[in-house]
């Protein structure tokens, strides 16, 4: 009598997608550790250190006055933001055959590795700036933190567009330029378009926040544009 085999129950079928984004994913993670040995860390180190320093020193031993700590996490913001361009910088960059992952992937990784210790620098800094505050005073972190990452979403759009045109720090520098260009024009503008209130909660300070909210995915939709593949 004739044997029957009979087949056991297909495995499903995996889209030819989803494999890729895995992989994708998978070789993404494997870059990060040799991409984070690869920037170029100095310039954010620079602007860590002197904005702790400021939050530091700045009538050291006093009870600091609000608008006294909201210009000093305003300028390290802005500082931090700018550094944060130098990390743009890639040799392979406008090589896409170069490496095994495309541009876009690579730019990506240095920009969350570089944000994220920018971002975490700046909440050490407002942090020790609550602190040395008298118990109570207004201080809003997540206004100020809409700032601060509005800053640093330009520069990083402003690096991720000029190492597309030149290699080298002065990508980088270009970016800073940009920057504070951008965020010294906002300060320049008539009073009744007050972007930078100079106290918390009062004034124009909802307005300007709803502003810089609304204003976020500009610089973000800037940098993605920016960091896509040369062709």
């Amino acid at each position: 009598m004739p044997l029957t085999l009979r087949a056991g129950p297909e495995a499903p079928a995996v889209p030819t997608s989803r494999r890729g984004s895995g992989r994708r994913a998978r070789a993404a993670l494997a870059l990060a550790g040799p991409l984070a040995r690869a920037i170029e860390w100095a310039p954010l180190a620079a602007a860590s250190v002197f904005t702790l320093g400021l939050v530091w020193l700045v009538e050291a031993g006093q009870v600091l006055h609000p608008s006294v700590a909201l210009d000093l996490m305003r300028i390290g913001g802005t500082l931090l933001g700018g550094a944060a361009a130098f990390a743009l910088v890639d040799a392979m960059a406008a090589d896409v055959d170069a490496a095994a992952l495309p541009r876009w992937v690579r730019q990506g990784l240095r920009c969350l590795l570089a944000g994220g210790a920018a971002v975490v620098v700046w909440c050490a800094a407002f942090a020790s700036l609550v602190a040395r505050m008298r118990p109570g005073q207004l201080f809003p972190v997540g206004d100020l933190l809409v700032e601060a990452v509005v800053c640093l979403a330009i520069g990083l759009a402003a690096g991720a567009t000029a190492v597309r045109f030149t290699t080298g720090r002065q990508a980088a520098l270009a970016a800073v330029v940009v920057q504070l260009a951008l965020v010294l024009g906002t300060m320049l503008l008539p009073e009744g378009l007050q972007l930078w209130p100079p106290t918390c909660g009062y004034g124009a300070w909802d307005e300007a926040h709803r502003f810089w909210l609304l204003a976020l995915p500009v610089p973000v939709a800037w940098l993605v544009a920016s960091g896509r593949d040369v062709r």
